[in-house]
């Protein structure tokens, strides 16, 4: 190409990227504004328990809300609504003295634990919550028979309701008792089925003579779309609703706005208060199109960029950082061909595979084919500390560390030491692969890439330069240290 076409093309391009760049300062200025206006995503449930924590934040608000005797004090107000939204109404008596909900309910003291129990006395709901947990091994045909469900007799007294993101039904796995070769017990000759029981769905046994039917079913989502039936989203909707105007409700309110954005958050239905990205593109039209498409080739030069970076500290500049050591045989570099150096250093997990967490560029984190758990170690060789430190630039699944780790626990001197450079003990790192690693960690896709741009300014260069310093100084003459 010659010098004129690509000044050409520079020219054209510019203008693309000039326009990028300047809608997305548009965004963050309006997004500054928006937050400082008060604009918020705070949830508080969500910022104690996780959204998709199943027992401890959805099960046991469920069970807040419908318990006729919660502290909502609104009575059976919103076990009514439960079963309406259902299309059950009235199908139990709310005025029962027998009414009853458990939460983690093990019947007669069995150890099958059900996430929902509601009773009249005669009729009874079983609520399997399954926001993300695996079915378990005849987890509904063990719930089913512990309440009394498996002779048939309570089969139209008893609906066994399947509460998930979307799952059209439980798995087979949870419909028939697990087979146990060691234990000689052969598979379940009848599993339970799901079927089309006089236009209702119901769970049944057939053992090729008879078919026993031991529940009516039904599906219950989390999802606000997607489904013709109506999910927990329209029962909070309805809840909201009748609390909705009453002064001494207001936190009842409150409570059922907070919780819809978590369910919100746990199946990726939430919509940021401040504008997304994808939103500013999709407002944008054709605009937003281009803006995307010059986006997504910045994002891939990027993320080449960051594999370059990475490689650079991981190689070149940690091996010109510690030049002076490794020259003189003050420090070695453990590579391929002598990755015993690293055995003493790191847990049973990888007593025997330590090889693989040398870093090579086929392993880098930002390739396609990344590895997480890399790093760059160099083993003191000489003075006081020789064969008992060894110094680290080292990534995990998330994190930049960098630090030293020691033979055992009871070099306690070392970890006194590197308290002036702020290293900590990384649980994580320390339990699955150095026992005895003291590191300063970073968001390897934050902050600890940003570093590794100007590795040789940064603070990791910076620790690692002071552990050499600290750890690998020249022995003086009568091997003393200075």
């Amino acid at each position: 190409m010659n010098s004129t076409n690509k000044a050409s093309k520079i020219a054209q391009a510019l203008p693309a990227w000039a326009d990028l760049f300047e809608d997305f300062r548009v965004l963050e200025a309006d997004r500054i504004e928006k937050k400082e206006q008060g604009v918020n995503d705070f949830n508080l449930l969500g910022s104690v328990l996780s959204a998709n924590d199943e027992v401890r934040l959805h099960t046991r608000f469920l069970f807040a809300m419908l318990n006729p005797k919660g502290t909502h004090y609104r009575g059976t107000q919103f076990l009514e609504l439960f079963l309406k939204t259902i299309g059950r109404e009235g199908w139990l008596n709310l005025n029962s003295e027998a009414l009853e909900i458990r939460k983690e309910y093990c019947p007669a003291g069995q150890s099958d634990q059900i996430d929902l129990y509601i009773s009249d006395g005669k009729r009874i709901i079983v609520v399997e919550n399954k926001l993300n947990a695996l079915d378990q091994p005849g987890q509904v045909k063990r719930y089913l028979r512990a309440i009394g469900a498996d002779s048939g007799e309570l089969a139209l007294d008893t609906l066994f309701i399947y509460l998930t993101k979307g799952r059209s039904r439980p798995s087979s796995n949870a419909l028939a008792y697990p087979e146990n070769k060691k234990k000689s017990i052969p598979p379940d000759p009848t599993p339970l089925q799901i079927i089309d029981c006089d236009g209702e769905l119901a769970l049944c046994t057939h053992d090729g003579v008879k078919t026993i039917t031991w529940a009516r079913y039904q599906n219950l989502s989390y999802r606000s779309n997607g489904s013709a039936q109506k999910g927990i989203h329209s029962w909070l909707d309805a809840c909201e609703q009748v609390v909705d105007g009453i002064d001494a409700a207001t936190n009842v309110s409150w409570a059922i706005r907070d919780y819809r954005n978590v369910v919100k958050r746990a199946t990726k239905e939430y919509s940021s208060n401040v504008k997304s990205l994808k939103e500013h593109f999709e407002e944008n039209g054709s605009a937003g199109t281009a803006h995307h498409e010059k986006a997504i080739q910045l994002a891939q030069e990027l993320q080449q960029a960051h594999a370059e970076w990475l490689h650079e500290a991981m190689t070149d500049k940690v091996n010109g950082l510690l030049g002076p050591e490794l020259d003189n045989g003050t420090l070695i570099r453990i590579g391929p061909k002598n990755t015993e150096e690293l055995a003493p250093f790191v847990g049973p997990n990888y007593s025997g595979s330590s090889a693989h967490l040398l870093y090579s560029r086929k392993s880098n984190f930002f390739l396609d084919r990344g590895k997480p758990n890399r790093g760059a170690f160099f083993v003191v060789k000489k003075g006081n500390y020789a064969n008992r430190v060894m110094l680290m630039l080292f990534y995990g699944r998330t994190q930049l560390h960098v630090g030293c780790t020691v033979i055992t626990e009871s070099e306690a001197e070392l970890h006194k030491v590197t308290s002036e450079f702020g290293l900590t003990s990384p649980t994580k790192l320390r339990k699955s692969i150095f026992p005895h690693a003291v590191t300063h960690s970073k968001l390897l896709e934050r902050a600890g890439i940003m570093d590794l741009a100007n590795f040789d300014k940064s603070q990791q260069a910076e620790i690692m330069r002071g552990l050499a310093e600290l750890f690998a100084r020249i022995p003086q003459e009568e091997g003393n240290m200075a």
